[in-house]
């Protein structure tokens, strides 16, 4: 199908008459009214688009129109209109349309301010131009001139291209081969616009959603490295905790013990160590069953704790032995907590325990300092455990420092020595 040729209709206000534009179409015959955006087929892949002529002199714009109808052949609208200020009101109704202006072609047309002034050759319609520049930059704008001096068409054409973005300068009567190759070039450059505005539109589109995509995948990488790091956190507590009373377990002390070994030696600062020993724990275990043992570890886990301080290191040593790292805690320090612990312990109402050899349940502590009885963590250990069973076989329920083993057979020695005074 041919592009329409069409007039919208429109008002010339000349010598106080309106005068109305006429609706023409020489393709179709018979004038016709075509209301305001009613477009006419394009070719495949080619957007429709407008283009307004705008001439006062009746018989230019007619074989303008007829000509540049001739060329667009499908692919724009073309208005014919003879006066600037309907011109400028119907590329103002186009816009709000979102219509698609292709250029404008304009000769000597006044808007309603210039009626009855005199001008330049060209200043009317540069005028106009200007106008049209201001509201739509990215049309072409085409300026239809009568026949001047060299120097009158250079200076329009140099004011034009400055103040109205001009294109070019066409000379009226227009020749058909001048018009056809200009409106060719001009639609070929306007669809080229147009394709790179849609292929730019669709980039930022897709930039968008790219954006939205790295936001959403940014967004649930943090989630997932946090949740990871949380794992790995969990993972490496789990690594160095007892399950069932949540303190430090073996392996942690161990390890931790080395270093804090270490630092005492360095610092000169000493380093006490617990080792604490449930007393009769297998008879009470099988005799009350191993879930009633379990929350008796974890209680007895749970007043040791309450004994260490903010530095110190409190730990799961094995079955029912448990280890207390005492930071800048010599024999003195270090018994006076085992003695506080253990007094605590057998003051706790557990439960079941009137059947036991002591009538209670109670813990045996050995006391060891680094660096007077050890300076290595396995000999600081053994130090500790060589004093716990002294504990063990002094009665339990006690408290034995390492070291002190001398004084205690001395202490033995001399009470033997004052029985048998005695006897004899």
């Amino acid at each position: 199908m041919s592009c329409a040729l069409a007039v919208l209709p429109g008002n010339l206000v000349a010598e106080g008459t309106a005068v109305p534009d006429h609706i023409f179409s020489p393709t179709h015959g018979p004038p016709a009214t075509q209301s305001l955006g009613q477009a006419a087929s394009t070719a495949p892949g080619l957007p429709l688009c407008h283009i307004l002529c705008v001439e006062d002199d009746e018989g230019q714009l007619q074989l303008l129109g007829r000509q540049t109808e001739a060329q667009v052949s499908g692919r724009a609208v073309v208005h014919l209109l003879r006066s600037g200020a309907v011109a400028l009101q119907r590329l103002a109704d186009l816009q709000r349309s979102g219509e698609s202006i292709a250029m404008v072609l304009a000769g000597d047309v006044a808007t309603s301010a210039q009626l009855g002034q005199w001008s330049q050759p060209g200043q009317r319609g540069l005028d106009f131009l200007t106008e049209v520049h201001r509201r739509l930059p990215q049309a072409a704008k085409v300026l239809l001139m009568t026949a001047a001096s060299s120097e009158a068409l250079g200076e329009a054409f140099s004011r034009g291209v400055a103040q109205a973005g001009l294109s070019h300068l066409l000379l009226k009567p227009v020749a058909e081969p001048q018009l056809r190759l200009m409106v060719e070039s001009l639609l070929l450059t306007h669809a080229l616009q147009h394709t790179q505005e849609q292929l730019v539109g669709t980039l930022r589109e897709q930039q968008r959603e790219l954006d939205v995509l790295n936001l959403n995948l940014e967004s649930r990488i943090r989630e997932r490295t946090m949740a990871l790091e949380e794992a790995n956190r969990r993972l490496s507590q789990l690594a160095v905790t007892d399950g069932l009373t949540g303190l430090y377990n073996h392996r942690y002390l161990q390890e931790h013990l080395i270093l804090e070994v270490e630092r005492s030696l360095r610092t000169g600062i000493p380093l006490g160590m617990l080792m604490i020993d449930v007393d009769h724990f297998r008879l009470y275990n099988n005799r009350f069953g191993h879930q009633t043992g379990d929350e008796v570890l974890r209680r007895v886990a749970r007043l040791i704790g309450e004994h260490r301080r903010v530095n110190d290191v409190v730990a799961r040593y094995g079955g029912e032995e448990f280890a207390l790292l005492l930071i800048n805690a010599d024999h003195r320090v270090a018994l006076r907590i085992a003695e506080r612990l253990r007094a605590r312990v057998c003051a706790e109402p557990f439960p079941e325990t009137r059947d036991m050899p002591l009538g209670t349940l109670t813990i045996s502590v050995g006391v060891a300092s680094c660096p007077v009885d050890g300076t290595t963590a396995v000999g600081l250990i053994e130090a500790a455990d060589a004093a716990l069973f002294r504990a063990k076989h002094a009665g339990r329920n006690t408290v034995r420092v390492a070291g002190q083993v001398e004084m205690e057979a001395s202490a033995q020695d001399s009470a033997s020595d004052l029985r048998a005074i005695t006897l004899s």
